[in-house]
């Protein structure tokens, strides 16, 4: 679930029901979009509660930042039960693209912008050394991803304030994985492109993972 707010100041910003951070793969952002979640000039105290409501991401993005939301545009279903206290504008099939691909920032650039520019300034030859030694035992690590992320979608089927807490614990549970699957394939690349998307995975989730971490002992 995605929801899109535009504040009176000419901002736009974005936010989604799954964690802190979190972002799917192949998601990019324009420039000019704000991601809620990820936002560090406000308290990942006060961003932990906004996990699972992204209406309350936006509008307490919006606080934050000394603005007000002046519409807020999504599909119908995304905005059932809530309300966003302003303007609503309800996506239709025909609004959304025809072309899937997505330009703009990727999730490594938005979460981590310094991180991001750093691998990409670096040679090919220079990707290796920013990994860890490789395990002794070349064996992949069991995929269990799509088990863990079902654990972090449990949550949503619950009303119970107390669902934020279980789906940040669950969240940590799944980008440690995610983690650990990155650093794998960037060991075992074929070349030196893969080698760098499975860094750029890898950084990424070792930031959810530490976000996430320090949400849950404040959620």
């Amino acid at each position: 679930m995605w929801l899109t707010g535009l504040t009176k100041d000419g901002s736009i910003v974005v936010a989604n029901n799954y964690g802190l951070g979190y972002i799917p793969d192949g998601v990019n952002l324009p420039e000019q979009v704000r991601f809620a979640s990820a936002d560090e000039s406000i308290p990942v105290q006060e961003r932990a509660t906004w996990a699972t409501y992204p209406i309350l991401a936006l509008q307490g993005w919006a606080q934050a930042h000394d603005t007000k939301l002046r519409a807020v545009i999504a599909m119908e279903e995304h905005l059932e039960g809530f309300d966003p206290g302003t303007a609503t504008i309800v996506l239709q099939p025909d609004d959304l693209p025809n072309d899937g691909r997505m330009q703009g920032r990727s999730r490594l650039e938005v979460i981590a912008p310094d991180a991001a520019a750093k691998l990409a300034a670096l040679s090919d030859a220079a990707l290796p050394e920013q990994l860890p030694p490789a395990p002794v035992d070349p064996q992949a690590p069991e995929d269990r991803q799509l088990k863990l992320l079902k654990e972090v979608f449990r949550p949503l089927l619950a009303s119970d304030p107390g669902r934020v807490a279980l789906q940040l614990q669950a969240m940590v549970a799944y980008a440690t994985h995610m983690e650990e699957l990155a650093l794998y394939r960037a060991h075992t690349a074929a070349d030196a492109a893969a080698q760098r998307a499975a860094i750029a995975d890898w950084i990424y989730w070792q930031h959810v993972a530490v976000l996430t971490s320090d949400a849950v002992g404040v959620s």
